[in-house]
């Protein structure tokens, strides 16, 4: 089964569009396929089911460096009828609706400004280059 890498943020909020950089930095890998969105939905659910691997590339408000961890479980507190879903919650629905049992990953990627514009700050940068570091390990 093919991998699928999701880039979740809105490159015209600066420090958002980390994931879409860092999908630029990996360039092509063999055996994935890449998709932009601004948000996940639960139409995505089909897409993330036919996926043997998927990872999910978010940018992330919290300092520190990018990190690389297995996606746990959606959170209780989150309303069922949201649209705009966190990346537990859409695998849940890839789960229920058909019966996805591959990995998942959540990639996060810090920075510090998210204001209106164009480009990363730079510590957004650098962490966009240690995220695809991180994520060329794993399809190693």
């Amino acid at each position: 089964m093919a991998a699928l890498l999701i880039a979740i943020g809105n490159v015209f909020r600066r420090d958002d569009g980390a994931a879409r950089r860092v999908l630029e930095l990996l360039g092509p890998l063999p055996g994935a396929r890449t998709v932009e969105v601004m948000q996940l939905s639960p139409e995505m659910a089909e897409d993330i089911a036919a996926a043997g691997r998927v990872v999910f590339i978010d940018a992330d408000v919290n300092p520190g460096p990018a990190r690389l961890e297995p996606a746990g479980s959606p959170s209780a507190s989150r309303s069922p009828l949201a649209h705009a879903l966190h990346p537990e919650e859409a695998l849940e629905y890839a789960r229920r609706l058909y019966g996805f049992q591959g990995e998942a990953w959540i990639c996060r990627v810090p920075g510090t400004d998210f204001s209106t514009g164009e480009g990363l700050s730079a510590e957004a940068e650098t962490n966009a280059r240690e995220a695809a570091g991180l994520i060329r390990k794993l399809f190693r």
